[in-house]
């Protein structure tokens, strides 16, 4: 797993290789081409580690190093997106996949979830083609939430979690209370589910998937 200094020293590179296009990002005007590493000009990395004490302090006990902490924050707080495997072509950057693995070992470090039911209220980067019976397979750390808001503009994952001694599901809000607004658990990567209902939101045109965690070997 890749230190905070692989992180500040790629990004660093990526802004001197791209000096002027970061004069135009900071100015308002983006690039035309679409540059999946583009949220590196506004130095994400640097931010939140020269930031990151009262994630230090909030997350005692866990054991997290300082690229641990500094992932936290940005998953937290701005950076979310960039940590999907399908938000980049292929193949994936370096960068990317190390960030990857740095909140994989930030999310096995959170306590395992202890209920029974999540939520995740999708965007349109999250699977809605499906049918039931179907097996999905989630490549990235998968959000969600412990609690049911009052939405009908989107569509809604409903899961179902294996037994606390087995889920994949770890409870990022109790490592890191950073928003009592939303009780934040993300799934392990690679975590499948089985497709088990899909009922039509009524007077939307959005779904309700309910979809039951299955262990990993099945």
């Amino acid at each position: 797993m890749k230190d905070i200094k692989y992180f500040l020293d790629a990004e660093d590179r990526y802004n001197q290789a791209n000096q002027e296009t970061v004069l135009l990002w900071n100015n308002g005007l983006e690039s035309i081409e679409h540059d999946p590493l583009s949220f590196l000009r506004k130095r994400p990395f640097h931010r939140s580690y020269d930031s990151i004490g009262y994630v230090r302090e909030q997350t005692i006990g866990y054991e997290l190093n300082d690229a641990e902490h500094t992932v936290l924050s940005m998953f937290i707080m701005q950076c979310s997106q960039y940590f999907r495997d399908d938000y980049y072509y292929t193949p994936i950057p370096e960068i990317a996949t190390s960030m990857f693995e740095v909140l994989e070992s930030v999310v096995a470090k959170a306590p395992r979830f202890d209920n029974k039911t999540l939520y995740r209220f999708c965007n349109d980067y999250d699977k809605s083609c499906m049918k039931v019976d179907d097996v999905i397979l989630v490549p990235h750390n998968l959000t969600c939430t412990a609690d049911r808001w009052n939405r009908n503009d989107c569509n809604i994952y409903v899961i179902q979690t294996l037994s606390q001694d087995k889920t994949r599901a770890h409870d990022l809000c109790k490592m890191y209370p950073h928003n009592h607004a939303e009780k934040q658990v993300n799934f392990l990567r690679g975590t499948k589910f089985l497709v088990t209902d899909i009922k039509e939101i009524r007077g939307t045109v959005f779904h309700e998937f309910y979809l039951r965690e299955l262990e990993k070997n099945d």
